[in-house]
């Protein structure tokens, strides 16, 4: 009867302290996911570049034109909100301001920027009017991942069965350095409407019996390597 009753009293102990160290060893911090141990932060910023108002030229310069070009692909690649062209007010070269930001907002559409994503604005400048700018910016998203080669954490981790504290960090790293878009990250892009001509053509198409899908050229070789 003793025995039983030590064989029993072993047995709690060890529930006891099984557990114990399982409450200490398996916290809500030993279940988090790769991305939110290595969390990829995203962070808005303000692109901008600026174009010297110059009063004995009506034109723009070919070099601006050619940044204008450059600018309005990027923006067109990852900008978000408006394409502000901000002109200098209250100098004595407001005309030349508005006129230069004219012909830029005209160079931007031809580049490709819709006429309903430029915004203007204007801001004041004191003095002679001297190194008046006009300054054309967007706003696009910058991700930037957690930093790796944390190692101080490791022998703990391996006494507690954890996995590394660097497992899924270079992944993450690669995840932020290859996104066209890290707003993707805060929300998904926007989705064009679907070609309501060529759904219509198609259905057409099915109902008198013609081919919807691709012809194939029966003349392609294919080979396959052994």
């Amino acid at each position: 009867m003793l025995k039983t009753a030590t064989k029993y009293a072993l047995l709690s102990s060890a529930a006891i302290l099984a557990s114990a160290c399982s409450s200490v060893f398996n916290g809500p911090e030993q279940g988090l996911t790769v991305a939110q141990e290595h969390p990829i932060s995203v962070d808005s910023q303000v692109v901008t570049m600026t174009i010297d108002t110059d009063a004995t030229t009506t034109d723009l310069s070919d070099i601006d034109k050619s940044r204008l070009r450059a600018m309005a692909d990027s923006y067109l690649r990852s900008g978000h909100g408006p394409l502000t062209i901000t002109a200098p007010s209250g100098t004595g070269q407001d005309f030349d301001g508005q006129e230069m930001a004219s012909d830029v907002r005209k160079a931007l559409n031809e580049a490709g920027v819709p006429w309903s994503a430029l915004s203007g604005a204007t801001y004041r400048k004191g003095g002679d009017g001297d190194g008046n700018q006009l300054i054309v910016s967007y706003t696009h998203y910058v991700a930037t991942p957690s930093e790796c080669g944390i190692w101080s954490e490791e022998i703990s981790r391996r006494y507690k069965n954890q996995r590394s504290a660097n497992h899924g960090c270079a992944t993450q790293n690669n995840i932020a350095a290859m996104l066209a878009d890290p707003h993707d990250l805060v929300a998904p892009a926007v989705v064009s409407p679907r070609d309501a001509t060529k759904t219509v053509r198609a259905f057409e198409a099915y109902r008198a019996g013609e081919t919807t899908t691709s012809e194939i050229d029966d003349q392609i070789n294919t080979e396959v390597s052994e």
